[in-house]
């Protein structure tokens, strides 16, 4: 499981269109301190949940910059996914996915992501009778 730190410099990576220097996700972020970050990349970085992305100048000194990893993704569902189970008998999976599905304000983006999950659900119960 990744503590709450590793998940705002995921965050602040995903959301960036750019590699990131430590000092940037410092200054992105709420809380966060140049050696928390540290501490945190290096972590994510030995776990392939980061990667460096290149090295650039900051000022008259050289610096790493970072980008996540895919894997990173996969990491998140799996922390997400293990959560959920704790709860699973108190909230349905129907009940967390209207949840999801209502925290999205842009009406074309909520038709799409019913879209999608109509798509997926015909394939899992197509997947679910030729079980039986």
């Amino acid at each position: 499981m990744m503590n709450p730190r590793e998940l705002d410099v995921l965050n602040i990576l995903w959301k960036s269109e750019q590699p990131m220097m430590a000092t940037d996700i410092v200054n992105a972020g709420e809380g966060l301190t140049q050696s928390t970050v540290t501490a945190v990349l290096r972590k994510l970085l030995h776990a392939k949940l980061v990667e460096v992305a290149g090295v650039t100048h900051s000022g008259k000194v050289l610096s790493r910059t970072y980008r996540p990893t895919e894997a990173s993704k996969d990491a998140i569902l799996n922390d997400f996914s293990s959560t959920y189970t704790c709860f699973q008998d108190i909230i349905s999976k129907s009940t967390l996915c209207s949840a999801l599905l209502q925290t999205n304000a842009d009406a074309a983006e909520t038709k799409k992501d019913i879209a999608e999950l109509k798509a997926m659900l015909k394939e899992y119960d197509q997947t679910y009778n030729k079980k039986k």
